[in-house]
């Protein structure tokens, strides 16, 4: 997933590298705060923009938000 464009802190133009889905990202309240510490993030520099980690693992940000791709993804 890659972010094109910055509209502000809370809202971002994004594709996903792979199915070229395009969809707009939307951030807030604690999610916003996770997604703002990008430091979180140095040792995975290829992961998801909005990962973040978390003691049970990751943490997407744009959980409400996620394209279609991301909605179904199972993970086993």
């Amino acid at each position: 997933m890659i972010i094109e464009r910055s509209i502000n802190d809370s809202q971002h133009y994004c594709h996903f590298n792979l199915t070229k889905e395009r969809f707009v990202a939307r951030l807030g309240g604690d999610d916003l705060a996770l997604f703002m510490n990008k430091q979180s993030m140095d040792e995975y520099p290829d992961a998801c923009p909005f990962l973040r980690p978390c003691p049970e693992g990751f943490y997407c940000t744009i959980y409400s938000f996620r394209p279609s791709h991301c909605r179904n993804f199972v993970c086993v």
